[in-house]
């Protein structure tokens, strides 16, 4: 059993050179990581930053150590790819996440494509985690230099809401992947 879920883990990232195998992990690992230590932040609108809790520190440090290594995941992928793979609305072209929609409503998992559902679900991702990110260094410029910026926070708090649901909905569709792929090695 175990040596089938390594082969299925890694049908599931055939795919990709071994350098975004690795950002992949990393960036995944980091990820839970903030938001683990997002639940035991006491930071508020009113919180100065010489108040916050060592958890807070942790956390808000993390997240500038993040802000590197996500943009060089996004650097690989965009090099790998074209930016109209994961971004295809910005060339007015929708019509492989469109098929996609079509093979989801007969109860089948599309194909990983360039410009497909997949791919767009993808770079909505790195942008929610690019947004999580700035705007999180823009609240710790503030908040370190002695400024209280409650609708910055606010703004932070709702884009890492982003980023829970995409982690969350993106582990799940790879584990659908993996489901799909076991009962196709079984049948």
């Amino acid at each position: 059993m175990n040596s089938q879920l390594k082969e299925g883990v890694n049908v599931l990232f055939e795919r990709l050179p071994l350098s975004e195998k690795i950002l992949h992990l990393l960036v995944l690992l980091w990820v839970l990581m903030q938001i683990i230590t997002s639940n035991f932040m006491h930071v508020h609108s009113d919180t100065r930053w010489a108040d916050i809790n060592v958890v807070s520190y942790v956390h808000a440090y993390g997240g500038l150590l993040l802000f590197p290594i996500t943009l060089l995941f996004l650097w690989k992928i965009i090099k790998r790819r074209k930016v109209s793979d994961i971004y295809p609305w910005l060339h007015k072209d929708i019509s492989e996440v469109k098929k996609d929609i079509k093979t989801l409503s007969t109860f089948r998992l599309p194909e990983v494509r360039p410009g497909g559902l997949a791919a767009v679900i993808e770079g909505l991702g790195l942008l929610a985690l690019l947004l999580a990110l700035v705007t999180g260094a823009l609240w710790y410029i503030m908040a370190s230099n002695g400024n209280i910026s409650p609708q910055l926070l606010e703004i932070h708090k709702t884009s890492v809401g982003l980023i829970e649901i995409y982690f969350y909905g993106h582990g799940l569709f790879g584990l659908l992947h993996l489901v799909v792929w076991w009962r196709c090695q079984r049948a």
